[in-house]
């Protein structure tokens, strides 16, 4: 009976420490899986959507969350010789509107005592924002080249091993950030400069309209900006800049010619969206651009060119194009006909809501002009 009194006593003891185990093991799991959340949420929302508060603010957070030795910190973007404050986890905010000036480049993680005061060569003009710490760990983000620094201001405490391993896995995603940010930059800038470009050759074989695609491309983006449309403006600027290439294809006895057209030029006229998107189009990366081009006169009713499309059925930046290249056509002098004063231009866009043009759109447009006074009240 002793014996096995004892012998279920020690079966017990052996269940305890199994299960004690078994929850130290779940709880490793969990940490575990919550770092894998949060490296795959920072891998997801590389975007050129995001702003770069939003992911390094993002990004801090993580870092604190998911490494006990880390109370706050902050992110540096390198800029020339500068290098601004992006985001702050447990510093002022106010230093997002600060730059700093290193004394000393750093090429990998490196624990430093006493960073800001240190390495900051401006330290003095921003110390009433900056949080003291006394140890901090400074992160270099890079790939090919610099972007800034992630600097983690830690407690007293031994950072561990897997810890710094968990830092260069975060750390190497934002640097990744960073670059693709970069890239669309340079490549965002590549194609602006081959709209002015094209923009310029439409102006030279066009001289009459000289200046319209880039007042169009103007009206335009402001416009996207006014209803709240940002992610479309990017778009909205290539399209409205080139919307006008296709007459590159109409031979320069119809565009200047100064007697009214005749309907077989007409209809050669009317094929200029269609000759845009095939031009357009042949960039990689245009095709929506090309569309946009191929659609900005359609008209709201139905009645428009090339495809008839009705409504909705017309891309949203065709028909933000669409009120405003009618604006500028009106209100500028052309070769057949003198130009409209801008109160008639606005009569005539108020006329045709809902039969040329989409009614919220020529609401907001005329909106903008009343605000930033280009007309008086009609």
């Amino acid at each position: 009976m002793d014996k096995n009194y004892e012998e279920l006593k020690a079966l017990k003891k052996e269940l305890e420490e199994a299960y004690e185990q078994l929850e130290i093991s779940y709880k490793e799991l969990e940490e575990i899986n919550s770092k894998f959340v949060r490296v795959t949420d920072l891998i997801t929302n590389i975007s050129i959507d995001i702003s770069m508060k939003n992911y390094f603010g993002k990004l801090l957070s993580y870092f604190v969350e998911l490494i006990p030795e880390i109370s706050y910190g902050c992110v540096l973007k390198k800029e020339g010789d500068f290098f601004r404050f992006v985001s702050t986890l447990g510093h002022s905010k106010k230093l997002l509107l600060d730059t700093a000036i290193l004394t000393e480049e750093f090429i990998e993680i490196k624990e430093i005592e006493n960073f800001y005061s240190t390495y900051i060569k401006n330290y003095d003009s921003l110390k009433d924002k900056i949080f003291s710490a006394h140890k901090s760990l400074v992160i270099p983000l890079k790939t090919y080249e610099l972007y800034g620094y992630i600097i983690l201001d830690l407690k007293d405490k031994i950072i561990k091993k897997v810890e710094i391993d968990l830092i260069k896995v975060m750390s190497n995603i934002a640097s990744n950030f960073l670059m693709s940010r970069e890239l669309y930059s340079q490549q965002k800038n590549f194609l602006k400069n081959t709209a002015f470009a094209f923009l310029k050759a439409v102006d030279f074989y066009d001289p009459y309209t000289k200046g319209h695609s880039e007042r169009v491309s103007y009206y335009a983006t402001t416009l996207a900006k006014i209803i709240g449309k940002e992610e479309i403006i990017n778009d909205i600027f290539l399209a409205s800049a080139l919307h006008d290439i296709g007459k590159l294809s109409i031979p320069q006895s119809i565009l200047l010619k100064k007697e009214k057209l005749t309907c077989e030029e007409l209809e050669k006229i009317k094929e200029h969206p269609v000759r845009g998107e095939e031009l357009v189009k042949t960039f990689e990366g245009f095709e929506k651009i090309g569309k946009i081009i191929r659609h900005h006169h359609e008209r709201y009713d139905g009645n428009g060119y090339p495809d008839g499309l009705i409504g909705e059925e017309i891309p949203f930046e065709s028909r933000i194009i669409t009120v405003v290249d009618a604006f500028d056509a009106m209100t500028t002098a052309r070769p057949y006909r003198n130009s409209l004063s801008i109160n008639d231009a606005i009569r005539e866009i108020i006329k045709n809501k809902g039969k040329q043009f989409d009614p919220y759109l020529a609401d907001e447009f005329i909106k903008f002009l009343k605000i930033n006074k280009f007309l008086e009240e009609v």
